[in-house]
């Protein structure tokens, strides 16, 4: 799995070896559900995940069987196009956007598929029998990425919010472990911040992604994307960010009051929102919890390109770096 080489000579004494992942290592897959994209990448140890191979989805698709043949195709075609490399495949880490048991993925609520109460790990293990499958919450995944090589380092308790277009997802790492409480801990999109507001799909109302996620933004803007919204120069668009930034911004002070972090990262749209509105959005936060106004918390934007996807990876590599000897290369 890892060979050493002789490092140039460079002052005195002997130098120590380099040690690294030998070509033949083993490789992962890291998948990422999206609510209206799969993508799919591998990953070396050692090596950052390549850019993604993104495979659109439509309704059609959110059907669970369908769902996991398309994954099941997908991590397939990743798989075979190493082949020749020498190298085995470790595992698969598939990031999902739902409330879920990680230990056998079974999906007890996913609202942007439509998903209550689907084994839907056990779908995807009966067509790819062969491989070690990992399921987990993609905020999970994300905040842990962030926390091991991102904007999340070296915090105390780091609170982390992802957003990929529409939902907003939530991440307590503290002292270096995932807080999940029974199992679906930071649920921060299904926050309330309107008692009399919006009805939510999750049965609530006034929820937080409700008009602080990329779909808010977009319509809030009279835009066809919350990418766009970023980007328009219009009153309306301007109007809208501020508006979004500061809801956001008080939903943040709610759970920095309750849950006391020394650092907030935000990834995905939520960052570029901050990169728009970080007065807006600092102000209102400051305004509605004491907790920040102490700490003097600014929150930061993700370091990571894909913080969802190297999650992944890191946990189908996990097994593997606890027992290497299970797995030849």
């Amino acid at each position: 799995m890892v060979r050493t080489a002789a490092p140039a000579a460079s002052g005195r004494g002997r130098p120590s070896p380099l040690v690294e992942a030998a070509p033949t290592a083993p490789f992962v897959v890291a998948c990422a559900l999206r609510p209206d994209r799969l993508e799919v990448t591998t990953c070396a140890i050692g090596e950052p995940v390549a850019p993604p191979h993104p495979h659109p989805l439509g309704e059609r698709d959110f059907a669970p069987e369908r769902l996991a043949a398309v994954l099941a195709e997908q991590v397939e075609l990743a798989v075979r196009q190493q082949t020749g490399s020498g190298r085995a495949c470790a595992g698969v880490g598939v990031a999902m956007p739902a409330a879920m048991r990680e230990s056998d993925g079974f999906v007890h609520s996913s609202l942007c598929y439509g998903w209550a109460d689907v084994p839907f790990g056990r779908l995807v293990t009966a067509l790819l029998p062969d491989l070690p499958l990992h399921f987990s919450r993609d905020s999970n995944l994300a905040g842990m990425a962030e926390y091991r090589r991102g904007a999340a380092a070296g915090a105390a308790n780091a609170l982390v919010l992802t957003c990929d277009g529409k939902g907003i997802g939530g991440a307590l790492v503290n002292a270096g472990t995932l807080f999940t409480g029974g199992g679906h801990a930071v649920e921060a999109g299904h926050l309330m911040v309107d008692s009399e507001g919006e009805p939510c799909p999750c049965g609530s109302r006034g929820c937080l992604e409700r008009y602080a996620d990329g779909a808010a933004l977009a319509r809030a803007a009279g835009a066809t994307s919350a990418e766009e919204a970023l980007r328009a120069t219009t009153a309306r668009a301007g109007s809208a960010r501020r508006r979004t930034a500061g809801t956001l911004g008080a939903g943040l002070a709610g759970l920095a009051t309750v849950l006391d972090p020394d650092r907030i990262v935000l990834t995905g749209l939520l960052a570029g929102l901050l990169a728009a509105e970080p007065g807006v959005l600092t102000e209102e936060l400051h305004r509605f919890s004491l907790v920040a106004r102490t700490r003097r918390l600014r929150p930061v934007p993700g370091a990571l390109a894909e913080p969802a996807l190297t999650g992944a990876a890191d946990r189908a590599f996990a097994p593997l770096l606890r027992a290497p000897q299970r797995i030849g290369g």
